[in-house]
């Protein structure tokens, strides 16, 4: 359905974690809005929507990714962008990322032995080399692997030598990725499990 200057969407099926009531109209959740405006919106608009909502207490950041992981296969094409900007923001903040805290969450629930964050192990040049993840009295160290670790074929060559420099200082480095954490868990414990069992 079209009108002027609009284009009106229906469906069939909205979970009712999606939906809610504003002045006796059902309407989408602000959540599930902002991921819709994911798709077509300006980036300056997304995050506009995303400030208000997280400032009026409409949604979190929580249930933002958990509602992106919910809807992420379901042809929603603005979702990549999303988390994209989900994650820019974080990174300004200089806060662990959801992403960290999640795989965090997963490893205890686990039961696996609680890691130290965001840790040097090292320097690539000038610059120091900081993880994620690494566990006391092992060589293993974790990193989560977000969107924003989209690379040109520059940061490549950067991550490439920060990789190479802890490989070469004996480090052992484990990556998993939005996909990996929030889509596969088993593979990530048990990559982590079979790993921490040798030391």
């Amino acid at each position: 359905m079209h009108r002027v200057g609009h284009v009106v969407h229906q469906t069939l099926d909205l979970p009712a974690i999606d939906r809610e009531t504003a002045h006796g109209l059902d309407c989408v959740s602000p959540t599930r809005a902002i991921i819709n405006m994911a798709r077509s919106q300006p980036i300056s608009k997304l995050e506009l929507a995303i400030s208000s909502a997280l400032e009026l207490g409409l949604t979190n950041d929580d249930l933002l990714h958990r509602r992106i992981v919910d809807l992420r296969d379901s042809g929603r094409h603005g979702i990549p962008r999303l988390v994209e900007l989900l994650e820019s923001r974080e990174l300004a903040s200089g806060a662990a990322s959801w992403l960290e805290r999640e795989l965090l969450r997963l490893i205890r629930r686990s039961g696996l032995p609680t890691p130290q964050t965001q840790q040097i192990v090292g320097r690539r040049k000038d610059r120091l080399i900081r993880v994620d993840f690494r566990w006391p009295g092992t060589p293993i160290v974790v990193e989560a692997l977000g969107y924003r670790w989209h690379r040109s074929p520059l940061q490549m060559s950067v991550d490439a030598e920060r990789m190479n420099e802890m490989v070469a200082a004996g480090w052992l480095c484990l990556q998993f990725t939005y996909q990996h954490i929030t889509t596969d868990p088993d593979y990530v414990v048990g990559k982590l499990r079979g790993l921490l069992e040798r030391f």
